[in-house]
């Protein structure tokens, strides 16, 4: 019952992150909607502000509230439009996040404690590899990876049957003369489809200037790889 209760608690870890990170998906979407009326919108600004000049010039104080109503309408919509902006075109500047190792390696405790399933983490990069995500992006994608795989297994694995270990595999590797980092999930029993939502992982990949990737793995079941560019210098 406690590894039950602990992995409902995983699951609604995971699931209040993924809410929150739709959330965010969600506003940059209609950031960068508007940003491609920016040009319009900023125009009608425009025309507000120039507007509520004539109305002062030809009515004086008569028109002084309206015309403060106005004016204020209208620097708000301009600030907005530059808020907005900045979400849909962000500056990007690339730092260092979180040590994998460590992330990772408390993340897959998280998992063992909360499942009975058991979890082979085969962990062959240096301490000091560093990707763009953070701590909690890094247990976000281990939580979803092994989540999935066990919410499969338990549908799969006949009653009283022992399921197999879920795999996961973390290590750099070059690509294109750049440095990556992958986190391949696999699981030596059969999974047919998936039983979890992995949006979140494949939102913390994208958003983190990588991909996640499926692929049928040679002895049976689906293989699960998270790549991600690595990032040099000390951690943020």
């Amino acid at each position: 019952m406690t590894k039950t209760n602990e992995r409902l608690a995983l699951v609604e870890r995971q699931r209040r992150f993924e809410w929150d990170l739709a959330r965010q998906v969600h506003t940059r979407a209609a950031a960068r909607f508007v940003s491609g009326k920016t040009h319009d919108l900023l125009n009608l600004v425009q025309i507000v502000q120039l507007a509520s000049l004539e109305l002062s010039r030809r009515y004086g104080p008569d028109a002084a509230e309206f015309v403060a109503d106005l004016t204020k309408a209208a620097h708000d919509a301009s600030r907005q439009l530059t808020e907005l902006m900045a979400v849909a075109r962000p500056e990007e500047v690339v730092v260092p996040g979180a040590h994998v190792g460590a992330a990772i390696t408390s993340a897959v405790e998280t998992v063992r404690a909360a499942s009975t399933i058991a979890v082979d983490l085969h962990l062959t990069v240096a301490p000091e590899v560093t990707t763009r995500c953070s701590t909690t992006e890094l247990e976000h994608v281990i939580y979803g990876l092994t989540l999935d795989a066990v919410a499969a297994a338990d549908e799969e694995i006949p009653a009283g049957g022992e399921p197999s270990p879920i795999e996961l595999f973390v290590r750099a590797r070059t690509i294109d003369g750049k440095p990556w980092l992958e986190i391949v999930r696999g699981a030596r029993t059969l999974l047919e489809g998936e039983h979890f939502d992995l949006r979140a992982v494949e939102e913390i990949a994208i958003k983190n200037g990588g991909e996640l990737a499926r692929s049928e793995r040679r002895d049976g079941g689906t293989e699960l790889v998270v790549a991600l560019p690595l990032v040099l210098g000390e951690p943020g």
